[in-house]
C-alpha cells in the first residue's frame, strides 16, 4: 500500500468512527467526515455504506449537490420566484376579466384594467416547509427545510396585451435532522420577465434569471452557488356567470453550481456539483366571485420533476419526483383603485419520501 492510499486509508477510519459515533449524534460535517467520503469516491471502499450515493444520501446536512437538498432548495427559491411572475402576470391578465355586471362601470376588461395605467409594482411572500424521511443502509435520515423567499417586481405595458418587466427574490432557509445538525441558506436572483395576452382566455409569460447563494452547514463547512433559471407558462380564463376557471400548463428549469464546500477555510475534495432540476406542472383552479371582489379558490396541480447533479454519489433518490399539489386561497380584486392580492396555502402529496407545504401572499398595484 503506497504512501496516499495509507493516508487516506488512516484518515478513512477516523472519520468512519466519527460518523459512527461522535459525529453522528452531532451531525457534524467535519474534516474526517469529508476525508472519509474522499476516500470512497476514490478507492470505493464507502463502509458502512455500499456507494458514495448512499453516502451523500444518509448526508444531506453536508452536501449542497445532493438530489434531496437541491430539491428543497430550487423548489423554495427559484421556481417559487417563477410561479410569483406568472400569478402576478396571468392575475392581471384574467382578474379584470370578472363578472360582467360587477366589472361593466369599470370598464375593466383583461389588461385594460386598472383605467389603461401602464406601469404596475407588485410584491410575494411565501414560506416553503419540506420535511424528507427515509432510511440508507439501516440509517433513518430526518431532513427538513424552511425557505422564506420574497419577490417584487415592476414591470410596463408597452400595449393592452404586452407587458415587459424584472423581478428580484431574495431567499433565507433553515434546515435542520435527527441528529441535531443545523444548516443555513441565503441567496438572491434577478429576473426579467415578459406576459403576452394571446385571447381573450389564453395568456402567455416567460422569465429567465440568475443569482447566487451560499450555504453554512454543519460543522462550520460552507459553499457558495450560481444560479440560473427559465421557464414559460400558458395560461388559461374563462369566466362563466361567479365562477372563474382557470387553468395552467407550465415548463420550469433550475440550475444550481457549487464549488468545494470548505471545512473552516480548507477545502474538501470531490464536493463540487452541478444540479439541474426540471418541472412540468399542469393544473386548474376554480373561484367564485363574490361581494366586493372577494373570491375564494380552490385549484389541483400535477407536478413531475427530473433532476441530476454532477456530484460523484449525489444522483441517489429516495424522495420521488412526482406529485400532486392542492390549494386553497382567496384573491381580492379592487378593480377601481387597480389594488389586486391574494393569500394561498399549498400541499404536496404523493412523493415517496417527501411532504411540502407553503403558504403564500401577495399583493399588486397598478398606477
Amino acid at each position: 500500500m503506497n504512501l496516499r492510499k495509507k493516508i487516506g486509508f488512516g484518515a478513512a477510519i477516523i472519520g468512519l468512527f466519527s460518523i459512527t459515533s461522535s459525529a453522528s449524534a452531532s451531525g457534524s460535517c467535519s474534516a474526517y467526515f469529508y476525508s472519509s467520503y474522499d476516500y470512497c469516491v476514490t478507492t470505493g471502499y464507502c463502509s458502512p455504506y455500499a456507494s458514495a450515493a448512499e453516502w451523500v444520501a444518509a448526508h444531506p446536512q453536508c452536501f449542497g449537490g445532493s438530489s434531496t437538498t437541491s430539491q428543497a432548495q430550487i423548489s423554495g427559491s427559484s421556481f417559487t420566484q417563477i410561479n410569483s411572475i406568472s400569478s402576478a402576470l396571468s392575475g392581471r391578465f384574467g382578474g379584470g376579466n370578472g363578472p360582467a355586471p360587477k366589472t361593466a362601470s369599470t370598464g375593466s376588461q383583461g389588461m385594460a384594467a386598472g383605467n389603461g395605467n401602464n406601469w404596475s409594482v407588485w410584491g410575494n411572500v411565501a414560506t416553503n416547509d419540506t420535511r424528507q424521511s427515509y432510511t440508507v443502509a439501516a440509517r433513518a435520515v430526518s431532513n427538513n427545510t424552511d425557505i422564506l423567499n420574497s419577490v417584487i417586481g415592476a414591470d410596463y405595458t408597452l400595449a393592452p396585451n404586452f407587458v415587459l418587466g424584472v423581478s428580484g427574490a431574495f431567499d433565507r432557509g433553515d434546515s435542520s435532522t435527527q441528529a441535531g445538525a443545523t444548516s443555513v441558506s441565503k441567496g438572491y436572483s434577478i429576473a426579467p420577465y415578459l406576459g403576452y395576452q394571446l385571447t381573450k382566455e389564453f395568456s402567455l409569460d416567460a422569465s429567465v434569471g440568475f443569482g447566487a447563494g451560499k450555504l453554512n452547514m454543519a460543522g462550520s463547512t460552507e459553499a457558495e452557488s450560481d444560479r440560473l433559471f427559465y421557464a414559460a407558462n400558458l395560461s388559461y380564463n374563462r369566466w362563466v356567470d361567479n365562477i372563474q376557471l382557470t387553468g395552467k400548463l407550465g415548463y420550469l428549469h433550475g440550475e444550481e453550481k457549487y464549488g468545494n464546500t470548505k471545512t473552516n477555510g480548507v477545502t474538501n475534495l470531490n464536493t463540487a456539483a452541478k444540479n439541474k432540476m426540471d418541472r412540468w406542472q399542469l393544473g386548474a383552479q376554480a373561484g367564485y366571485w363574490m361581494s366586493n371582489g372577494v373570491m375564494p379558490y380552490a385549484s389541483l396541480a400535477y407536478l413531475t420533476d427530473r433532476r441530476s447533479t454532477s456530484l460523484v454519489g449525489g444522483a441517489n433518490d429516495p424522495i420521488g419526483k412526482s406529485a400532486w399539489q392542492w390549494s386553497l386561497g382567496v384573491n381580492f380584486f379592487s378593480l377601481g383603485s387597480g389594488i389586486t392580492g391574494g393569500i394561498a396555502y399549498l400541499q404536496e402529496e404523493g412523493r415517496s419520501n417527501q411532504k411540502n407545504d407553503s403558504l403564500m401572499a401577495n399583493i399588486n398595484y397598478r398606477f
